[in-house]
């Protein structure tokens, strides 16, 4: 680079001397001759100085870019850093920062607030009952910590609740078997509605079977989990997991017991397959075996079966259907009345289930349909379950800002009807991984 700055700088002068003796061999009179000469001189060295300030910058930027070169490969020639090939990991989101280098001081960070205004016939001063509220506010913060490996945090906020870590997690790739590993808090891969964030459904809410097994807000636990990726039969890819998880379940749930060092098991199988180029269909089935009360014994088994398909219509429009089904085994199912010593005998084979149906049928704009139905836990009622109906019209203002229409109709095992109406407005700012299209 340096020589060519100089050959242009030579050019130049050498058009420069040309330029300016021709008219000096012209000139009758030789102190215009030597005036001419005098300036050029000047002209010249103020263009060496210039030359030599910029050879000078080149250099500095050429050191710059030789030491960010030698910090990527670094981990790589790292005599501790395993042998053989490392996967590469993800590429980083758009705007994010280089693995290993610029990430460990700049994470990504992102705010989404989740906005609900409720109108309800429960007369109950329930979460947002016949008020606007702040449901939830997360802060997502995340980044590469080295090329193996990633962290990623989100910490909810609401108006009606104390704060609390949803997600805190490391997520490793250079595993044997190009496995993938979570330690810490997170989301595990269990169905499709149970494991998102909030932002994340089709619907306002919840289906009702994923509220009464699973939690309010998903289901959410600290613990770890393996991952990998295999090529099944016909174009099927096979994505199996195994983890391990804190006991107790989530806000509302009864499907295991409230004592977090009771662990639960879980594992899942999910297989992917493009139907069409404009279609595909992903089956699931997921078991979960965890314990109901303070003891250590597995009294409490969950088998779940899920099903989307989604087709893309055209470049605008697309049909999801999506349906979950979950079916428990529990080996104690009764409660023994503490003043008469009476005993009930529960369901020991509690099942619940949602369809789902979304139709995107413009570029902003989508409809949709749900059905719920979940026989309850270890409660005797009259109708044994609760089950509902739910439409929902969805406007999509941007890739970060999204509103939502829902009416809501619920009979409950307690012989309860609630109608219900949501209007929900989701906005994302800065770096954030959960898409609102």
């Amino acid at each position: 680079m340096r020589h060519v700055v100089f050959i242009g700088a030579s050019a130049l002068l050498a058009g420069l001397l040309s330029a300016a003796l021709l008219p000096c061999a012209r000139a009758d009179s030789s102190s215009e001759v030597a005036e001419e000469l005098k300036e050029m001189r000047k002209t010249l060295g103020e263009m060496r100085q210039s030359l030599e300030n910029q050879n000078e910058l080149i250099q500095k930027q050429q050191a710059r870019i030789d030491e960010l070169e030698r910090q990527i490969k670094q981990p790589a020639a790292t005599p501790a850093a395993p042998s053989g090939p490392m996967p590469a990991p993800p590429a980083p989101a758009k705007g994010s920062s280089l693995p290993g280098v610029i990430g460990s001081v700049l994470p990504e960070i992102g705010l989404l607030g989740d906005l609900v205004a409720t109108s309800s016939q429960d007369g109950a001063d329930g979460d947002g009952n016949d008020r606007f509220s702040a449901r939830e506010v997360e802060l997502i913060v995340g980044g590469y910590v080295d090329p193996y490996s990633r962290f990623d945090a989100t910490f909810a906020f609401s108006d009606s609740e104390a704060a609390d870590i949803e997600e805190a997690y490391l997520t490793y790739w250079n595993l044997p078997w190009d496995l993938k590993g979570r330690f810490g808090r997170f989301f595990p891969k269990i169905g499709k509605t149970a494991g998102i964030h909030r932002d994340q459904l089709s619907t306002v809410d919840e289906p009702i079977v994923i509220r009464r097994y699973f939690g309010a807000e998903g289901y959410f636990r600290s613990g770890a989990d393996l991952t990998g990726i295999l090529e099944g039969p016909g174009g099927t890819v096979l994505e199996p997991t195994v983890g391990v998880l804190e006991g107790g379940i989530g806000e509302g749930a009864a499907t295991f017991g409230s004592t977090r060092r009771r662990p639960t098991l879980y594992s899942h199988l999910k297989a992917f397959k493009d139907l069409t180029e404009a279609s595909n269909l992903e089956l699931g089935i997921s078991h979960l075996v965890g314990s109901s009360d303070a003891d250590a014994a597995f009294e409490v088994n969950v088998l779940g079966l899920d099903a989307t398909y989604l087709n893309h219509l055209s470049p605008s429009t697309k049909l999801k259907l999506q349906g979950e089904f979950y079916l428990q085994h529990r080996d104690e199912a009764f409660g023994i009345d503490s003043t008469t010593g009476a005993t009930t005998q529960f369901d020991r084979h509690p099942w619940g289930a949602y369809l789902l149906a979304d139709y995107k049928f413009a570029p902003r704009w989508g409809a949709g349909l749900r059905a719920d139905h979940a026989r309850l836990i270890d409660t005797a009622a009259s109708r044994h379950a609760d089950q509902g109906l739910s439409a929902f019209v969805t406007f999509y203002q941007s890739e970060w800002a999204r509103w939502r229409l829902q009416y809501r109709h619920e009979e409950r095992a307690s012989s309860k009807e609630d109608d219900a109406v949501f209007l929900q407005g989701t906005f994302a700012i800065g770096t954030h991984k959960h898409q609102l299209q």
